[in-house]
This record gives structure tokens, C-alpha cells and sequence, in this order.
């Protein structure tokens, strides 16, 4: 799909990915307008040429009014916290206000930006697309986004052109919970004690993350969802050179081995390079804690 005079709704404008999607679609030629819930970020946004309207996902007019005359939509934004209430708010009648919205306004195509956990986040096993969806999960984020892609798949039916990616660890050099922010994290603490030697990330660049968004707008199917992950990787090989680079203390948990398997087959099959590679962020990202370390 051409996306050149395109107009174009990205909610989540302010988190580590739909900043990085609003300035990519920009750069194409597409007519961003993003949806913020504060009017003192528009002018951060507009200096990147992109127009804001300000609303909130639980209030449906607001919706209604961000979705005129829009071609496509993606949806980065979602509650990541253990709020039951924002989380439901967010999540689910967010997506249901934002995908009947969208349906109405004639939307050509929906983009959910959904995640690896609706598989369940097991200790082990290999995953793929046509691995069931986890419906009953003691954590709330899970919960939600299980639901949310129930609903999208209900407004499919009625006609709205739904695709949907299921990324894993959203990891950049900034902004970035697990990348830059874990640094942080690090350097503020005496002992690592949240990583486990064993496990297994399934892990994705933000902005390789922005390019599988274009590919599966150009050859990706109406009603398809895609794993959206670069590949799974050995902590040994991730977050453990980030405590050896800062040269922490480390803990290791009192929990089970986390290392399920995600396959990145089909996002392959239609198309996917990564235009940043899993071993130069990693470098990166220890080159910036040597830096942190010694200037903290």
C-alpha cells in the first residue's frame, strides 16, 4: 500500500514505538496525526510536522473525532501497568471504541500492535501464528491483550481490514524499557537480582519493529497476525553484558527458567530484513553503560 498523501492516526505517540512510526510514515509523505491525551505535547510533535488531536481511548467521541477522514491506523498505545481498571479502560474498550470508530469512518487498514504475551508467557515451548492465544492469565496486561485482539478479530467479520504484530522485548538505544532504561535501572540499584541467566528474550528493534509496520501494510493479509521479533536470544548474550559492562553486583532469581521459543517464519515470508541487527545494539548499549558508569 502506497502510503505517500496518506492520512494516518497513531495512538501511543509518546512511547518508545509510535514516536519512531509517526517520523517514519512523516518521512514517507504520509499526513501523521497523532493522538495525545495532553495538549502540552503538540508542540513537541508539530515541529516534526505532524498534526495532534488530543483525546483518550476510554472516551468514544474523542475516537470518533480522531478517526475522520483517516486512511489507516496504528495502533501502538497500550497500558502497561497492574491497574485493573486502566488496564481494562485501555486495553479493551480503548480498542473497541478506536476499531468501531474506524469501521465507521471507513478506515482502509488497522494496524494492532499487540505482543508475544497473549501466547501466555510459558517457560518453554515453540510458538508460532497458529499457536492458540492464552484466555485465562493471572496477569492483567496478558489478560487485556488477549481480549483486545478477540475484539479486533470480531470487527474483522463486520469488514474492518485488521492486521495485527506481536512483538517481544520493543528493544532501542533510547527510550527504551529494555535497552537505555535498563541501564538505568542498573546504575540505581547495589545488585541485579530481575535477570535470569537461562532465559530466552524474544527480542525486536524498535525500529526494525517500525519496518515490519510498513511491510505488512505493503504485502501483509487482510485478518493475519505476525510474531514481530528479530529472534530469541540467551540472556548470557543480552542484559548479563550490561551487569558485566557495569560491573554490578548480581542476584540470580529464585524462579523457574524462562526460555519459550517464538518463530519469526512468517513475518520472514513476506518480506522482512532488519535494518539493525541484535549484536550492534547490544554493543551500543554496553558502550553507553561503560559511559553512564563512569560519569555517574
Amino acid at each position: 500500500m502506497n502510503i505517500e498523501s496518506k492520512n494516518v492516526l497513531i495512538t501511543g505517540v509518546t512511547g518508545t514505538l509510535g514516536e519512531r512510526v509517526a517520523k517514519s510514515f512523516i518521512s514517507k509523505g504520509a499526513n501523521v496525526r497523532g493522538l495525545i491525551r495532553n495538549e502540552k505535547d503538540a508542540d513537541k510533535f508539530l515541529k516534526y510536522g505532524m498534526n495532534t488531536v488530543v483525546g483518550d481511548l476510554s472516551d468514544v467521541h474523542s475516537i470518533i473525532e480522531a478517526t475522520k477522514h483517516v486512511d489507516i491506523v496504528i495502533h501502538c498505545a497500550a497500558y502497561l501497568g497492574d491497574d485493573r481498571e486502566n488496564a481494562v479502560l485501555s486495553n479493551v474498550v480503548g480498542v473497541d471504541h478506536l476499531a468501531q470508530s474506524a469501521l465507521k469512518a471507513g478506515v482502509k487498514k488497522f494496524i494492532h500492535i499487540s505482543s508475544i504475551s497473549v501466547y501466555g508467557e510459558p517457560e518453554e515451548g515453540s510458538y508460532d501464528e497458529s499457536s492458540p492465544l492464552c484466555d485465562a492469565h493471572n496477569e492483567i496486561y496478558v489478560e487485556t491483550k488477549v481480549k483486545s485482539e478477540r475484539i479486533l478479530y470480531k470487527y474483522l467479520s463486520k469488514g474492518l481490514d485488521v492486521m495485527i504484530l506481536r512483538p517481544g522485548a520493543i528493544c532501542a538505544e533510547e527510550n527504551s524499557y529494555w535497552g537505555d532504561r535498563q541501564i538505568y535501572r542498573m546504575i540505581e540499584t547495589e545488585t541485579v537480582d530481575w535477570v535470569h541467566t537461562e532465559d530466552v528474550i524474544s527480542w525486536v528493534h524498535a525500529d526494525n519493529l517500525v519496518e515490519m509496520i510498513h511491510l505488512v501494510l505493503l504485502n501483509g493479509t487482510k485478518g493475519q497476525a505476525y510474531n514481530a521479533i528479530d529472534g530469541n536470544f540467551d540472556e548470557k548474550d543480552f542484559r548479563m553484558k550490561f551487569i558485566k559492562a557495569l560491573n554490578k553486583k548480581y542476584k540470580r532469581p529464585n524462579r523457574n527458567i524462562e526460555r519459550p521459543i517464538y518463530s519469526n517464519a512468517k513475518i520472514k515470508e513476506i518480506g522482512y530484513v532488519p535494518v539493525k541487527t541484535f549484536a550492534d545494539t547490544i554493543s551500543n548499549l554496553e558502550k553507553m553503560a561503560i559511559s553512564r558508569k563512569s560519569n555517574h
